[in-house]
């Protein structure tokens, strides 16, 4: 069965299985902020409508000049993009024919692009056994086989951010090693109340840094993102960037997304206290949900060893999770759920226990 690439598409899943959608669709496979964007957002955007009229700033000097601000370096170690995916694709066509490390189970992304470019992907794993963290012995010995890493820092779809001291271990070795980094941190907005290590490009000049306003800011369908590295790597990623790769309306909602003070730590402290709850729930019900410093997490099924029927099921029930059969080694025997507000957090629980009360049967 050809299951969709990527989450956030339920009405495809519908279709793949010959049935007709739900009138409402809850989509807990969609990991953007569950209480989405920032109040205002909209009617701002409306204020700006007249800018389709006009080209984008090919520079978008105005956000890049915001964006080193806020992150304490300057314009021209920022490089904006059409969402976090057109920059993973600009990289690895940079990094061309070059041999490019992934830790899997990770982003999907990572090696489509690589592909794409006739990378040499050399593939690492991470072990349920220990809890999909990185453990070193495994990754030092294939350092020499690569020329990057690329490095999903809150990991998707574990959930899991990696020991700031095993980390920062890592990231030294590679700059032994003249290997090159990139992190993405599309999801570092979310941790709370854990250490999340995130480089110093000036300890780290062979670290490139990704970020998505997608996910905190809820605004997918206007594709932004930015990557922070040193001027040398920005000015050669900039020249294979399309023109005006991000529109005006895009442009405008980053620049005030990121200006509003508190939204993002106020959203990961909300996240934090319903993720809480529903895990108790879960386990109630007998399922074991992975421990996850993020908004979302991985689960099995406990009476099946794939998780696709349950997938089935609650397609069935009007809600959405992803599947995890493109995800190597996951291979569809867990399903990753997006924590939401408590009332669809319990529409999932009635769910799952009738799904448990069938099995039993």
């Amino acid at each position: 069965m050809n299951w969709p690439s990527h989450g956030a598409d339920p009405y495809k899943l519908y279709q793949m299985q010959g049935k007709e959608p739900k009138e409402t669709i809850t989509d807990f496979s969609v990991n953007t902020n569950p209480y989405g964007a920032p109040p205002g957002l909209k009617s701002h955007l409306e204020n700006h409508l007249s800018l389709i009229h006009e080209y984008p700033d090919l520079d978008q000097q105005r956000l890049r000049d915001r964006i080193a601000e806020n992150q304490d370096l300057q314009p021209e170690n920022v490089l904006v993009g059409n969402g976090a995916s057109e920059l993973i694709h600009l990289c690895a066509r940079l990094w061309q024919g070059k041999r490019i490390g992934i830790i899997h189970p990770t982003f999907s992304e990572y090696q489509k692009a690589c592909e794409a470019y006739d990378c040499e992907v050399v593939e690492l794993y991470v072990s349920e056994r220990r809890n999909f963290d990185l453990f070193l012995p495994d990754i030092l010995p294939h350092l020499q086989r690569m020329d990057v890493l690329m490095l999903c820092h809150p990991n998707n779809p574990t959930g899991r951010t990696y020991q700031p001291d095993v980390l920062y271990e890592l990231l030294k070795l590679c700059e032994f090693n003249g290997v090159q980094v990139m992190i993405d941190e599309a999801f570092y907005d979310f941790v709370s109340g854990e250490p999340f290590f995130s480089p110093d490009l000036f300890e780290f000049p062979n670290v490139l840094l990704l970020r998505s306003l997608t996910k905190m800011y809820s605004i997918p369908g206007l594709r932004l993102g930015y990557l922070l590295a040193g001027a040398a790597v920005i000015e050669k990623l900039s020249r294979l960037q399309p023109a005006w790769s991000v529109n005006v309306l895009a442009e405008e909602a980053g620049f005030y997304c990121l200006s509003q003070e508190g939204f993002a730590r106020q959203t990961a402290a909300a996240v934090s206290r319903e993720k809480a709850i529903l895990f108790l729930e879960l386990k109630k019900l007998g399922f074991s949900p992975l421990s996850t410093d993020t908004n979302f997490f991985l689960m099995k099924d406990p009476f099946h060893s794939q998780a696709n029927e349950m997938v089935r099921f609650l397609l069935q029930e009007g809600m959405a999770v992803r599947h995890t059969n493109n995800f190597a080694s996951l291979n569809g025997t867990f399903v990753r759920v997006a924590v939401k507000q408590r009332k669809e957090n319990e529409q999932l629980l009635r769910a799952l226990n009738k799904w448990r009360s069938l099995c039993l049967q």
